[in-house]
């Protein structure tokens, strides 16, 4: 059974659902490649205006699993090779990220990617890489700033808590709309379906164009972020907290 399931509409609207029951949605090697795999079928069949990323009711995405972290830790991987918010970035069609459960780590990543953030009350959104030990990623360190300010993605960053949607809805962040769980995917269908009445090919032109500073700014963040990735893995104290934070 697929942990993606894609979705198609005649409107051009496309529904992207990240359900991977066993593994929580959380970035295992298998969940990485069979993201790319979906994001790739839903161009290449082409027809799309718009696509909308939900994931499952309680976790929209997590992080990385502790086998990943390990490896870093090991010298055997670097984070620069995770590629799904560049992809995100490069589609010819705006990304809506549906986050009706918690979105954590590399999960809120995801959606800093995308062109309109939707994310519930009830859930729970966080940049928690300082709490392992190491250093934030996947372009966090410059375009969280861009969803809830500069001065709260700092407060983020630094002390890794998580903040119910409810707490951001009280913070005047760029969050497009924070809305009960029940709501966000209507909330997310209402906003596609205004999008899917204009035509592709000038959607397609406003995408690379509003896509354009947040692939220059992603490119700038990576390469600081691989540098403090590369050394704040090599502490021994990493490890030991990823192990703490992952039991068996």
């Amino acid at each position: 059974m697929s942990i993606m399931k894609i979705r198609r509409e005649p409107s051009g609207i496309t529904w992207l659902h990240m359900d991977d029951r066993e593994g929580r949605n959380v970035f295992s090697h298998g969940f990485v490649q069979a993201f790319l795999e979906a994001l790739e079928d839903v161009e290449a069949k082409g027809g799309t205006k718009v696509l909308v990323v939900q994931g499952r009711e309680d976790v929209f995405c997590g992080g990385a699993e502790k086998k990943a972290l390990l490896d870093l830790c090991d010298g055997k991987a670097a984070v620069i090779d995770l590629v799904i918010c560049e992809r995100l970035l490069e589609t010819s069609f705006p990304v809506i990220a549906a986050m009706e459960g918690h979105g954590i780590g590399g999960g809120l990543a995801m959606a800093l990617c995308c062109d309109v953030v939707i994310a519930a009350r009830e859930s729970r959104y966080g940049a928690v890489f300082m709490n392992m030990g190491f250093t934030p990623g996947m372009g966090c360190s410059v375009l969280l700033a861009d969803l809830v300010g500069q001065f709260l993605a700092a407060e983020m960053l630094f002390t890794g808590k998580r903040f119910r949607g409810s707490e951001l809805a009280s913070r005047a962040t760029n969050i497009n709309y924070i809305v009960p769980r029940k709501d966000v995917k209507e909330k997310a269908r209402d906003i596609a379906e205004q999008i899917a009445e204009k035509d592709i090919r000038s959607i397609g032109l406003l995408k690379r164009t509003l896509s354009a500073r947040k692939k220059k700014l992603l490119v700038e963040a990576r390469l600081q972020e691989d540098l403090m990735h590369r050394i704040s893995f090599s502490f021994p104290e990493t490890r030991q907290t990823i192990e703490e934070q992952y039991p068996e």
